[in-house]
């Protein structure tokens, strides 16, 4: 027993020197603009490849925003000496071939110049192999989680998963999620109403002004695509080789008392990695993700290779992906829901002069939005 306690003891310490590996940094957003973000791993999933962003964040009227930047260079570095290029894409970011295979042995780095001269390049990771989920349960929680304005608890599908840890090894383990939410509602147009013959709202201001707004319903099927904000991350310091039961990895809102898909993503990754986004999780920062970078900001694994003042917000990960599509019920769900949209929906009152009003909103696929059913929708 003393030699088990040894081993968790040095393991703990071996997990606080990590901690120094990465630093968090006094940038205020209020002042510096341009501050760059870097997200998005490289991975074996190469039908669904990541996409990688390089975008700048910027601060304006007390929000902070990411812009893109135009005309990038982006690679991936082997080790070995070879250098694949990133396709960059039209609705921004960056993805590998669609021949690019990870190769396990090999270490890989992400390089890129920007429009003024300036070099980047992250330390080098390698993909390790990831467990399989064994099980994904979910329980409903009226009081999952406290509002953005701190006044209420909102309500929620908790999910859980269990998996065998690797035995004989240090392993660590990070979570993500995409939520898919059948939406009834495809367009809101505020103090103004939808013309279908422009596809835009209309400047002129609602004859019945109940409401500063009016929601239009979909044309046809529509479905809400929304990726994770949070990350769960996890060690194995007490769990080491054993069946990790109850792990809660998401906490899906009740939107609406029809059912919801989401797909669970698990990976192993490298300790640097599991200490980046440990940090983001102490510091709680993660509930926005890096699309809202904290003020106390997290730099990772990439340097400017001509400046090492600069901080670049941000860590690129080669990993392993398990996946696992999970069907919430919501039967035992109750209570308030919390509107996808914001807001309570108001539709604009049919007139009888034209029975053509209120006209419906198509559904416009994007990255956030598909006409589609997505695959496991019950």
């Amino acid at each position: 027993m003393k030699i088990k306690h040894l081993k968790v003891f040095s393991f703990l310490f071996f997990l606080l020197s990590l901690q120094s590996c990465i630093d968090t940094y006094d940038i205020d957003f209020s002042q510096k603009n341009n501050v760059l973000v870097v997200e998005g791993f490289l991975t074996d999933d190469y039908l669904n490849p990541d996409t990688i962003k390089i975008q700048y964040s910027n601060f304006v009227d007390g929000n902070t925003f990411l812009s893109s930047i135009t005309s990038v260079k982006a690679s991936i570095v082997w080790q070995s000496g070879k250098e694949t290029s990133l396709i960059e894409q039209k609705t921004g970011g960056f993805l590998p071939p669609k021949d690019f295979r990870v190769n396990p042995t090999e270490k890989y780095a992400l390089r890129f110049s920007l429009p003024n001269g300036q070099q980047y390049e992250s330390s080098y990771e390698q993909i390790s192999v990831t467990p399989p989920i064994l099980k994904v349960y979910d329980r409903f929680n009226p009081q999952s989680k406290l509002s953005d304005d701190g006044k209420k608890f909102l309500s929620a599908n908790e999910v859980y998963v269990d998996f065998q840890d690797v035995p004989k090894q240090k392993n660590f383990y990070l979570w993500r999620y995409t939520h898919f939410e059948r939406i009834v509602h495809c367009l809101t147009c505020y103090a103004s109403q939808y013309e279908p013959k422009s596809d835009k709202c209309s400047i002129k201001l609602p004859s019945f002004n109940r409401t500063p707004y009016y929601d239009y319903q979909c044309a046809g099927e529509c479905y809400e695509i929304i990726p994770s904000k949070q990350f769960s991350v996890m060690s194995d310091v007490v769990s080491d080789g054993e069946v990790v039961t109850g792990r809660l990895i998401a906490k899906i809102p009740y939107h609406f008392i029809y059912g919801c898909l989401v797909e669970i993503q698990q990976m192993s990754i490298s300790p640097q990695m599991y200490s980046f986004f440990r940090n983001l999780e102490l510091q709680g920062k993660s509930n926005g993700g890096l699309a809202d970078t904290p003020a106390a900001a997290i730099v990772g694994n990439i340097n400017n290779l001509g400046s090492s003042t600069e901080k670049v917000v941000g860590y690129f990960g080669v990993v392993s992906l398990q996946k696992n599509r999970y069907w919430i019920e919501r039967k035992s769900a109750n209570g308030p829901y919390e509107y996808i949209i914001n807001h309570v929906p108001f539709e604009e009152p049919p007139t009888s002069s034209d029975p053509s009003r209120p006209p419906v909103a198509p559904c416009v696929k994007s990255e956030f939005r598909t006409p589609f059913r997505p695959q496991g929708w019950l």
